[in-house]
Parts: C-alpha cells; structure tokens; sequence
C-alpha cells in the first residue's frame, strides 16, 4: 500500500521540490525490504508536508508584518507632513511601533531560515516599546497632557521594565555564550 502511494505521489508530482521527489525512490526501496517500515514512511510525508505549510504561513505572516509596517510609515510620513494636525509625540509613537514591528519581522525571517530560536529579538522588543513609553510619557508631561504624579509613575515602570530586561539580555547572552563554548 506505501509503495502504491510514494508511485502516486511521484507521478502525479506532489512534491515540487527534487529534494524530497530524489527521496521517494529510496523510500518505495526501504518499505519493499521492510514492509513494517511503512509507518516510519508516513511520518516522513507528513513532515514534509507540515514544513511546506509552515513555510508558507511563516511567507504569509512575514508579508503581513512588511504591508503592516509599510503602511505605519507611511501613516508616520504623511503626519509629520500635516504638522498641525499630530504632535510629535504622535509621530515618534508611531515610528517606534514600526521599530517594534520590524524586530518581530527579523524574528519571522530567523524561522523561516530555520535558526535556532532566540530570546534576544523578543527582549529587544520589549526595550524598544519601554524606551517608547518613556519618549511618550516624557514628552506629555512637558507639554502638559499629562497629571504629574501619573506621569512619574510610568516613567517609573518604564524605566524598572527597562532595567530587567538589560539584565535579562546580558544573564541570557551570557548563558547562551557558555553553551558555545
């Protein structure tokens, strides 16, 4: 019955990669010498198969994550164009999103060249997004927007938030460089 399927699946050129169309001779040989073997051949298909699906939902998010972005920039650009309309704070905001946006596009490309997984882009993003809560926080109370003891009290989180995720960097990057070693 597997051998019945790898021939299908070979004629009718399921797979379009050579990689995977160069195994399936090799793999009717192993399930006609062990016909037990058969399971072990069914799972190599369906990995195939769920790689070829995630790489495609990971292409999919990543032109998501870059129309998304290109939009906030464009957003961005056309209000510091119309001044009078946005405050600074206004626009500063929406470029560190675009900042934080393009930290979990490089984190997408990371898993669509099949690196190893990192903590580093995610802490990374959460610096970026402290930083821009201390700009924003920063920039309402100078002009006023924002109550006194509010404002001291964000910049306050912002500020530990950015603190122990320096550490967090510097503890993990340390580790991972033990590790190599």
């Amino acid at each position: 019955m597997a051998a019945k399927v790898l021939d299908l699946a070979y004629n009718i050129k399921i797979f379009r990669n050579d990689a995977i169309k160069e195994r399936i001779p090799d793999m009717k040989k192993a399930y006609q010498m062990n016909p037990e073997a058969s399971p072990g051949v069914f799972k190599s298909y369906v990995n195939m198969f769920l790689n070829v699906v995630d790489d495609i939902i990971l292409f999919l998010v990543a032109l998501g994550i870059i129309g998304v972005a290109a939009l906030l920039m464009l957003e961005g650009v056309s209000d510091f164009i119309l001044h009078d309309q946005h405050s600074i704070s206004h626009i500063i905001s929406d470029l560190m999103f675009v900042l934080i946006i393009m930290e979990l596009f490089r984190q997408v490309m990371r898993q669509i060249n099949r690196h190893p997984f990192s903590l580093n882009p995610f802490i990374y993003i959460g610096i970026i997004a402290s930083v821009r809560g201390i700009l924003l926080t920063q920039m309402r109370l100078g002009m006023g927007e924002e109550p006194w003891e509010g404002g001291v009290i964000q910049l306050s989180v912002h500020a530990a938030i950015v603190i122990l995720l320096v550490l967090s960097l510097y503890f993990y990057s340390k580790r991972v460089h033990r590790e190599d070693d």
